[in-house]
Order: C-alpha cells, then structure tokens, then sequence
C-alpha cells in the first residue's frame, strides 16, 4: 500500500476525514487471510450534490487479484449505494491501472481527465 505501509499513523490520518464523513470499509477475507479491502462513502465534492458517492480507495493484495476480489468488493459497494438512493458513484483512477478495465466492465466511464506539471 505505497508510502503508507510502514507508517500506520500517516495511514490512519490519510482516512480519518473519509471515515468521519461517513465512509465504509468492506474487507474480503478468506481463510483467516485479508484479501483486498474498498472504502467508500457519501461524495464530499459540494459540486457532485448530496446523492453522490465515492469510492475512496480499493485494494486487492497482488496474491489474489485476477481473481474476481476487486469485482465483488465493488459490486457490493454498488449495491448499497443503490439501495441508499444515491444517484451516482465516482472514483478516481490513475492512468495505465489495469483496474480501470475492471471499472468499465462494470459500468464507469470517463468523465474527466486531470493533468498535472511537475516542478
């Protein structure tokens, strides 16, 4: 998990503002062993309204993906929004993830591009 693995603090701060605007956390565990884990929540973006949500963050430990764990982290997740009544579930996905393929088989799109300059 990137720069957060060795610094639990930083990891847990990276979260808190999520958790504490409501988020969730489903984590797919298989004989005693962690899987792969989704934190989603409301949308906090005021631009998206009130009936949107995110999806913060999916992770599926390299051991178990290509297996269908990211999918039905994600279809549950989905599933629970519908049932809350939100009309739409975003998330961000960096460019080259094979994730993404996943995201649109399951029914995401494009709707935006973000560009960066580095200094």
């Amino acid at each position: 998990m990137g720069h957060l693995q060795n610094d639990p603090q930083k990891g847990l701060g990276a979260f808190i503002p999520a958790l504490q605007s409501g988020a969730f956390f489903y984590v797919a565990i298989h004989d005693y062993n962690i899987l792969g884990w989704l934190m989603a929540g409301r949308d906090t973006n005021p631009v998206n309204g009130n009936n949107a949500a995110f999806l913060y963050s999916l992770y599926v430990f390299p051991p178990y993906r290509k297996l269908g764990v990211g999918r039905m982290l994600m279809s549950h997740a989905v599933e629970v929004f519908r049932r809350e009544g939100y009309e739409k579930v975003q998330l961000n996905v960096f460019q080259g993830n094979p994730a993404k393929r996943m995201y649109e088989k399951i029914g995401f799109h494009d709707i935006s591009t973000v560009m960066e300059m580095k200094f």
